[in-house]
């Protein structure tokens, strides 16, 4: 189980340490793990096309979707062993989603290796109305759920793959606004 509450994102290598390799992402312009080569992981990738179908076969395994990517990764480890390692690439959201799979399934902090997302796209949870709000890649956004303008605070939820969105709620806001009017 990984301890901090930030992920813990570093360039991909493979560990030579690890018995199995399997590597995850969310397209195929991710690269693989430096040090491929003689040792080569098995690769689960998402490929947004309804052809895709996933084959158990040798090579690369082709998945539709992220969430199916994602449920078969969660049924691959609640029967592994030790010895695996996970590498997982592509942008920030999805990694914190692999991240989720892995610390449910009580991976070690050494046994899980996410590359630096591909983009700053981040799920932000609001504390006021508990709605996750996807792709947010400024500082502040405007929750789906309440309204509230949200900062995204740098802690980040392991448990629900978010980052903390804080704010006054708009109707805190604006009885704040009519109690100074009305003075």
């Amino acid at each position: 189980m990984i301890v901090s509450s930030q992920l813990p994102f570093a360039p991909l290598a493979l560990d030579r340490s690890g018995v199995r390799h399997l590597y995850v992402r969310d397209a195929a312009a991710c690269p693989l793990p430096e040090g491929c080569g003689a040792v080569m992981p098995e690769v689960w990738t998402v490929v947004s096309d309804a052809t895709a179908m996933a084959d158990m076969g040798e090579g690369e395994i082709l998945l539709r979707s992220a969430t199916a990517l994602l449920e078969r990764l969660a049924g691959r480890l609640a029967r592994e062993r030790v010895g695996l390692r996970l590498y997982a690439a592509g942008g920030a959201s999805f990694l914190s989603r692999v991240a989720i799979v892995a610390d449910a399934a009580g991976l070690a902090v050494g046994e899980v290796l996410l590359a630096p997302p591909r983009d700053a796209a981040r799920r932000v949870l609001c504390v006021h109305c508990d709605t996750v709000n996807e792709a947010v890649e400024g500082d502040t956004v405007r929750c789906l759920g309440c309204g509230t303008t949200l900062f995204v605070r740098d802690h980040y939820s392991r448990g629900l793959g978010a980052y903390m969105g804080v704010g006054e709620p708009e109707i805190l806001l604006q009885a704040m606004e009519a109690a100074a009017r009305h003075g």
